[in-house]
């Protein structure tokens, strides 16, 4: 009989070590791969702590114009020239009737509204406008301009069209151009003065030559539209048209 060959028994093999242990997954995290390491938190911005804004500076308040000094038109040099010069009576062949002065102050300051500061009447024209002096040295002072010293002008007021004219800017340039025929035509109308004279001869102290109809109301400047009136009369109605 054949023999049955036997086995030998295989070696053992030795145990190993002991296996390390395996780490337990964390949630999320796969296995077999490493978690990402938890990024640290950026550090907070520091923020810089905010002083208060100061208010802006309230705006200045503009400077108060210094009123007017008030000074008496008697005082004026020019003024006392005029007046010296000018004694009352009729100049420029009748085209200017020079009063006392101040004599028209009160119709003066009718027709200026009472606006009448340095202000004084001198008389009136043929045609009934008010001749004025105006004291302009507070003004001057005030703005800088010219001589604050000396500052004048005389003016005329138009009462029929109701408005101011400067005649000339000093007294001295008003009594050199008062007997000036070309001064006389452009402020005085001298050559109507003289047609309408020779037609109904010249107006009394207190008359005056007027347009009929009133130049506002759509009168004419010729021979045929002027009549001699009443000066007061003649300026009460006009500054009510």
């Amino acid at each position: 009989m054949a023999r049955t060959a036997t086995k030998k028994p295989s070696r053992k093999s030795k145990p190993s070590k002991t296996p390390a242990k395996v780490k337990k997954p964390t949630k999320g995290s796969r296995p077999g791969v490493k978690a990402a390491p938890k990024s640290k938190p950026a550090p907070k911005a520091r923020v810089a702590a905010s002083r208060p804004s100061k208010p802006a500076p309230a705006p200045r308040p503009a400077p108060k114009a210094k009123p007017r000094k008030k000074l008496a038109v008697d005082s004026h040099p020019s003024y006392q020239r005029l007046i010296e010069t000018l004694k009352p009576g009729r100049y420029a062949r009748g085209l200017v009737f020079i009063t006392e002065p101040g004599a028209l102050d009160e119709e003066m300051t009718d027709w200026l509204m009472g606006n009448v500061d340095g202000r004084r009447s001198l008389g009136r024209t043929a045609f009934g406008e008010i001749l004025v002096f105006r004291d302009l040295r507070a003004r001057a002072a005030e703005l800088g301009l010219g001589d604050p010293e000396r500052e004048s002008d005389v003016a005329l007021i138009d009462i029929h069209y109701k408005k101011m004219r400067v005649l000339s800017q000093n007294v001295e340039g008003f009594l050199d151009a008062l007997e000036d025929p070309e001064f006389q035509s452009t402020f005085l109308r001298k050559e109507l003065y003289e047609a309408v004279r020779a037609k109904v001869g010249p107006p009394s102290e207190t008359e005056c030559y007027g347009f009929v109809p009133a130049l506002a109301l759509g009168g004419r400047e010729d021979v045929g539209s002027v009549q001699r009136l009443d000066w007061k009369v003649h300026q009460a109605i006009l500054i009510q048209t």
